[in-house]
């Protein structure tokens, strides 16, 4: 009896771990706001595209480089596969997400091609899910965002060219 009442203890805490939300519910727009005015964020920004709109979550442009921000509002755990189309999410269930750096670097090469070449650095965000599987330079969790985005220090854009930029994602 006793060791009846443990495996069913253990089971309702594996089934609550399971299915329980593992972050809660952060925003990169709340995260940039932290940033100072060495960095101009640009929210929702859209760009013609060849083939219609092009949407960019969260843009930020600084002296350091343009950030193109993809938020992901999966709960749960996803299993990071940098070279697979999907990608899994447990938690709740299961089921499989597009590659989200798949997704990214499109957007980035349409703006290469519509808006001009500039140091873009994509960025996947993750705002409520724990990463596992590969890892990858622009690919984490949001506690991390802005440690990341200040971590470039070497000027790569003149004032001209942020404002240039800003006015075409406005």
């Amino acid at each position: 009896m006793i060791a009846g009442s443990i495996v069913a203890i253990l089971a309702v805490g594996y089934f609550i771990s399971r299915t329980r939300k593992l972050l809660p519910e952060v925003s990169v727009g709340t995260l940039l706001k932290r940033l100072d005015n060495t960095y101009t964020v640009l929210t929702g920004s859209i760009v013609q595209g060849e083939h219609g709109m092009i949407r960019i979550d969260y843009t930020v442009v600084s002296p350091f480089g343009v950030f193109i921000i993809k938020e992901c509002r999966e709960v749960g755990r996803v299993e990071v596969r940098l070279n697979r189309e999907e990608w899994q999410v447990s938690g709740g269930g299961s089921k499989k997400m597009y590659n989200p750096v798949w997704d990214i670097r499109k957007v980035i090469q349409k703006l290469e091609r519509h808006v001009g070449e500039y140091p873009y650095i994509p960025l996947v965000v993750f705002t409520r899910a724990r990463l596992t599987g590969g890892s990858d330079f622009n690919v984490m969790e949001a506690g991390k965002l802005i440690g990341h985005i200040q971590g470039f220090r070497d000027p790569r854009l003149s004032g001209d060219r942020q404002e240039k930029i800003v006015g075409i994602l406005s």
